[in-house]
């Protein structure tokens, strides 16, 4: 997902969405590629492509999104990416191209707007909105390096 943060001003928003698209298609469909019988992926590996193509396409549709109402805005990004990672919502404002005392603004309402996780003995588990750590996504990508070459020998 971090490739996104410096390719979208190259190439239209939209573009880079049906690109996706097509890309997670390749992928889901990639395990069974060159094979005579015709196999459904693993369940492990249809997850980690799907749950890391689904992130890619929710941050182009949130890039794509109005930014005013700033509010309306930010809730959106919420829900779309459910990060609570300001670092992370930088990065999407900068993508937008929004200048800096725009993203000022934008960042403190985005502060507002997170939700607080419940407190006391009774709250239950906490949500967590914070973005897997640099070792979570190497793990996910060491995974799904072996199942394909697993499914290719």
């Amino acid at each position: 997902r971090s490739f996104l943060y410096g390719v979208a001003p190259n190439k239209p928003l939209f573009l880079l969405l049906l690109d996706t698209h097509s890309l997670k298609t390749v992928l889901l469909d990639l395990p069974s590629i060159g094979s005579q019988v015709l196999r459904k992926a693993p369940a492990s590996y249809t997850k980690i492509v799907v749950k890391g193509m689904t992130r890619a396409e929710m941050i182009l549709k949130v890039v794509m999104a109005p930014h005013e109402p700033p509010v309306v805005f930010v809730d959106n990004y919420i829900k779309l990416l459910a990060d609570g990672n300001p670092e992370t919502f930088q990065k999407i404002l900068d993508m937008k191209g929004l200048k800096r005392s725009e993203q000022s603004s934008m960042l403190e309402l985005f502060r507002q707007r997170l939700p607080t996780p419940p407190s006391g003995p009774d709250a239950g588990p906490a949500l967590s909105f914070s973005a897997p750590t640099p070792e979570q996504e190497s793990s996910r990508i060491r995974k799904l390096e072996k199942l394909i070459k697993k499914r290719i020998q």
